[in-house]
């Protein structure tokens, strides 16, 4: 059931990543970012109902998952071939693999961070929210993607969603989300076996008006401006954080007048791993991540006067 048709609606995804030399310079904001599904049959709900057969009695979303990233980075597209993490996601609600493909885009530069969370209810109508995201200027875009489950390989997604306004921050964008095809598998129903899509995938497709879904939005994406944490300005205080990549051993150099009051370590999920204070207020501060795994990291620098960075590390 890999169909291209002619309605070919935009899809939507988070990334982005800050360089490990940035200056405090760039603009960051934070956001919460919210899908509410209406996911519902015709008759239950005749006004917003979108699917023309009976939900299965396990109807429920995967986790939402995506990133913040530049335009050099796509997570998927439509109309192109979908990635093994996006098939992954689409086909078994497995974010896994997405996740790696997510880190390897911020080990380029072109990702911030891979975003993840749950849905309210094991349900077909429910919310999931990613609340206080922060974003930086210099990955404005955001993806996502979630399994409509079970499924053969249908999900919902959206493909670099701007953040950016020119040089301002967006306060609001609401958008309404269609079923998507994945285009790995064949199967016509929400309970069809596996029947991967021979002899080879086809690209990613909306489903409006085809297979159980009609022309209506399967839900709502709302973006939501919390608050600007930092604007652009010409007079900025330099900070260097070497060697990176690195064993895990690092210095963060800043001004005589402006030094660093703490740094703030996160992995790519967001869960805080480490975290450095500088006591003394030098200019240079030691840190030692030797303790952590191999990969990216996320180091949220604090400045005395209040500003705020965030690098991407790598240990290797």
């Amino acid at each position: 059931m890999k169909k291209i048709t002619l309605a070919l609606k935009s899809l939507t995804l988070i990334t982005a990543l800050v360089g490990s030399m940035c200056l405090f310079a760039q603009s960051r904001a934070s956001y919460t970012i919210s899908f509410t599904s209406v996911w519902d049959t015709e008759t239950n709900d005749p006004i917003n109902g979108n699917s023309t057969l009976a939900l299965p009695n396990n109807a429920h979303w995967s986790n939402l998952v995506g990133a913040t990233h530049n335009n050099s980075a796509r997570l998927l597209e439509m109309g192109s071939m979908a990635s093994l993490g996006i098939k992954n996601v689409a086909e078994f609600g497995s974010n896994g693999e997405l996740m790696n493909e997510v880190q390897a885009l911020m080990m380029a530069g072109d990702a911030d961070q891979f975003l993840q969370v749950g849905f309210d209810d094991f349900a077909a109508r429910t919310t999931a929210t990613l609340s206080n995201i922060e974003v930086s200027s210099n990955f404005p875009l955001l993806s996502l993607v979630s399994m409509i489950a079970p499924s053969p390989d249908w999900m919902i997604a959206v493909d670099g969603i701007n953040l950016r306004d020119g040089n301002t921050w967006v306060n609001e964008i609401i958008l309404p989300l269609f079923p998507y095809d994945a285009g790995t598998d064949s199967g016509m129903f929400y309970t069809s076996p596996d029947q991967a899509t021979t002899p080879n995938f086809e690209p990613i497709s909306v489903l409006i008006n085809e297979g159980p879904f009609n022309a209506k939005p399967i839900g709502t994406l709302t973006v939501t401006l919390n608050q600007v944490l930092s604007v652009d300005t010409q007079n900025v205080t330099e900070v260097s954080l070497y060697p990176n990549p690195s064993k895990g051993k690092m210095t963060i150099k800043t001004s005589n007048s402006n030094t660093l009051d703490q740094a703030l370590v996160y992995d790519i999920l967001g869960k805080q791993v480490a975290s450095f204070q500088n006591s003394t207020s030098n200019d240079e501060l030691q840190m030692d991540l030797t303790n952590l795994n191999n990969g990216v990291y996320l180091v949220k620098l604090v400045l005395e006067d209040g500003s705020l960075s965030t690098k991407k590390v790598i240990i290797n």
